[in-house]
């Protein structure tokens, strides 16, 4: 597997480690502290994949983007399998576990008993090293999705605030808000973005700001 584009500062890479294309994203952060984006919903093919890079158990936090069971349900056992701390904005640490929160019903699955270890918010740090990301909440898909930004690499890894080519995550499910996505994704453009890293979809660098101003649009248009 070959290293995603965004090897922005230094010696920093990053690969998607997901279990299958109808996973949610799973990013794996090599850093001076190496982490996990999401979890993703099949955990022993997601091992396997991070097993080409690292030994799991260097891994110390798994963040995050939100609750949903699609990027939540392998945290479990990811957990045991490196000792990480579960990181969640502080809005839906109560949330996981939860059928509705969670969506699981979607998947014709009960939700995972997780506790989260800590809890984020607007404005928090998470220092690895060369890359600080920055937490950005961002609710409308969730209402406590986060994004995470590192303003000297310009990557952003969305969740599922925005995707490529200007598609949106939806507001349909439990606790989604239409006003809350528009301003979120506001936000978001007024980023310096070459590098993105959504919760589904591929991986896009190059122009990004123009495509999350189309996400903006689209956004707009619809909601």
């Amino acid at each position: 597997m070959e290293p995603l584009p965004g090897v922005g500062v230094g010696m920093v890479e990053v690969h998607k480690v997901s279990g299958s294309p109808f996973d949610g994203n799973v990013y794996l952060i090599l850093d001076e502290v190496p982490i996990l984006v999401d979890a993703g919903m099949e955990p022993e093919s997601t091992l396997r994949k991070i097993k080409k890079y690292i030994d799991p158990q260097e891994i110390e936090m798994i963040v995050l983007t939100h609750c949903h069971h699609d990027h939540s349900a392998g945290v479990p056992r990811l957990k045991e399998a490196t000792g990480a701390r579960v990181l969640i904005h502080e809005e839906e640490a109560g949330s996981l576990g939860d059928d509705m929160a969670t969506v699981a019903y979607l998947f014709g699955l009960p939700a995972q008993e997780i506790e989260a270890d800590g809890t984020l918010k607007e404005g928090d740090v998470l220092d690895l090293g060369e890359w600080k990301l920055s937490v950005l909440h961002t609710p409308g898909h969730s209402p406590g999705g986060i994004c995470l930004y590192e303003p000297k690499a310009k990557v952003l890894f969305s969740g599922d605030t925005v995707f490529p080519q200007g598609n949106i995550g939806r507001t349909d499910l439990f606790a989604g808000c239409d006003a809350d996505l528009i301003r979120s994704i506001e936000r978001l453009t007024a980023l310096d973005v070459e590098v993105l890293y959504p919760g589904h979809m591929e991986v896009v660098s190059g122009d990004v700001g123009r495509q999350i101003q189309a996400s903006l649009r689209f956004a707009r248009s619809i909601l």
